[in-house]
Parts: C-alpha cells; sequence; structure tokens
C-alpha cells in the first residue's frame, strides 16, 4: 500500500511539473536570451548561473543526466558538460521555465551553440520531454538515437543504462 501510494505521489508530481509548465512558459514561443555568466556545474545538467547579478541555478531542458547511483555514468555526463563550460565563460540562457525546486529550466547557449544538444549528441545525457518545458521544436530525440545508434557514451553500456527517469520513481520521485 506504501509503494502504490509512493507511486501515486510521483505520478501527481509530474502532473504538477506540467501543469506549472503550461503555466509558466510564455504563449508566444521563448523568452529572448539572456548573457549569463558560469559559477558552477552541479552535475550533467544543472549549473550555476550569474543572472542580473544573481546567482541562480539552471537545469537544461529536455535532457536528463544519468542518476548519481548510476556511476559512473552520473560522472560520465558532469566531465563532458565540463569539458563544454568552465567557470567564468560567458554563455546566453534562453528561459522555457522554472520549476518547484526554484531553477530556471532552459537552453544554453556557448559560443552560439545548444549546450543541450551536444550534451544528448556525445551520449552523456538523454532526451526527456517529460520535464518542466517545451521539447518538441528540438531535435534532440534525433540526435539521442543517432549517438544510440553509433553506441557513444551512455549508450555503450552493457547492460544497458537504465532511464533515469525510472530509476527516480523506483527512489520515489526524486528530484529530476
Amino acid at each position: 500500500k506504501q509503494k502504490t501510494c509512493l507511486q501515486y505521489i510521483a505520478v501527481m508530481k509530474y502532473l504538477l511539473l506540467a501543469l506549472m509548465a503550461t503555466i509558466l512558459v510564455p504563449s508566444g514561443g521563448h523568452t529572448q536570451e539572456q548573457s549569463v555568466k558560469i559559477l558552477s556545474i552541479t552535475n550533467g545538467q544543472q549549473l550555476l548561473v550569474e543572472v542580473e547579478q544573481h546567482g541562480r541555478a539552471v537545469r537544461l531542458a529536455c535532457l536528463q543526466a544519468p542518476r548519481f547511483r548510476q556511476e559512473p555514468w552520473a560522472e560520465y555526463a558532469q566531465s563532458v558538460l565540463e569539458s563544454h563550460v568552465k567557470r567564468g565563460d560567458q554563455a546566453s540562457f534562453e528561459l522555457r521555465s522554472r520549476d518547484v525546486y526554484g531553477r530556471l529550466v532552459g537552453r544554453l547557449f556557448v559560443n552560439g551553440k545548444d549546450l543541450g544538444a551536444q550534451l544528448v549528441r556525445q551520449g552523456s545525457v538523454m532526451a526527456w520531454d517529460g520535464f518542466v518545458g517545451r521539447c518538441d521544436d528540438l531535435n534532440y530525440i534525433e540526435l539521442e538515437q543517432a549517438a544510440k545508434d553509433a553506441g557513444i557514451g551512455l549508450w555503450s553500456a552493457s547492460p544497458p543504462l537504465e532511464r533515469p527517469w525510472d530509476v527516480m520513481e523506483s527512489a520515489g520521485g526524486s528530484e529530476p
């Protein structure tokens, strides 16, 4: 009974996040890009940036890095992210939404390139449209399939890596 209750709570949490995405994302598409400075990298999908002289947590939209307990792949995802961006680098941020954890959710552009697309292409993260933010305008699914077909990064794992959102659900719906 407790497991059923936890599953219900996890489903309700994701439904709430989806509802919030609908409410919080500007209806006309995306906001303009803002200039940000990289302060630190938290994990394979989250960074701390300075925006308008404030430190803000940014979660990259439409992707999911392996969970901490999915080593060595979680560490790999963070190292790939760190290979693209360093503390002090300037970037552009496109806000897509905000989440219940207070993070800004969006795309980060480094030297004009979509950082999330690069991470998916290199097989360090998985494309995921199950989180806050519109994803249907991005080619992350196609990039993931190409990485998977080529056996790049986490797609070389044997046995295949469990999808991070399945790991989160089995753990009771922890923070994405």
